[in-house]
C-alpha cells in the first residue's frame, strides 16, 4: 500500500486533499469519458471525491489506489447511467459530427479525434470504459481488470469488440 493510500485509509484529511488534487482531473476525464455530458460530469466527479471521503477506510491496499479510485467512479457512472436508461447515439448524429468541417482542414488531426469521439459514444457503456482506459489512460488489461471488477480475460475482449466496433464505424472494417 503507498503511503498516501495509508494515510488516506487511517482517515488523514490531508491524504483526502491530496487525492482530490492529485486524482480530479483524472476521475472528471472518465466522467465526461462514460457519461458523455460535461455538468453530468462535472456532478459525477464531486459525488465520487464524496463517496471516496466516505469509503476511504475500506482501501486495503490490494490494488493501487489509482484502481481503487477508478473503480469506484466506473461504478458509479455506469450506474448512472443505467438510471438514466442510456442507450448507443443514433447513427444519422456521428453521421452529422464526422460530416461537420474543421478549422484545421481536411484529414486533421482536429477531424480525426472528433470522428473517433463520435464513434466511441456508439460503444456500449463497458467497451466505451475499457476502450477509454486502454486509449486515452494507457492503463494495462490488467489495471482495467481490476478497474472494471472482472477479469483480464474479460477486459482483453471488452476492448477487442471495441477496436472492431470502431473500425467498422470508422470505416476501416477491411483493415487488420
Amino acid at each position: 500500500m503507498t503511503d498516501l493510500g495509508q494515510r488516506l485509509a487511517s482517515g488523514d484529511e490531508d491524504a483526502f486533499t491530496e487525492v482530490v488534487k492529485q486524482y480530479s482531473r483524472k476521475v472528471y476525464a472518465l466522467c465526461y469519458r462514460t457519461l458523455r455530458d460535461e455538468e453530468e460530469a462535472k456532478d459525477m466527479a464531486q459525488e465520487v471525491f464524496v463517496r471516496i471521503y466516505t469509503k476511504r477506510g475500506s482501501f486495503k491496499g490490494r490494488s493501487s489506489l489509482y484502481t481503487w479510485i477508478y473503480r469506484i467512479a466506473l461504478n458509479m457512472c455506469f450506474t448512472h447511467l443505467k438510471k438514466r436508461r442510456v442507450g448507443t447515439v443514433p447513427l444519422e448524429d456521428v453521421e452529422r459530427t464526422l460530416s461537420a468541417p474543421e478549422a484545421d482542414g481536411p484529414g486533421g488531426r482536429a477531424e480525426l479525434e472528433a470522428r473517433l469521439a463520435a464513434a466511441v459514444k456508439n460503444l456500449s457503456p463497458r467497451q466505451r470504459a475499457v476502450f477509454s482506459m486502454r486509449f486515452y489512460d494507457r492503463m494495462t488489461y490488467k489495471e482495467i481488470a481490476e478497474a472494471s471488477g472482472t477479469t483480464t480475460g474479460a477486459a482483453k475482449a471488452n476492448h477487442h469488440f471495441a477496436v472492431e466496433h470502431l473500425r467498422k464505424i470508422l470505416g476501416e472494417g477491411d483493415k487488420k
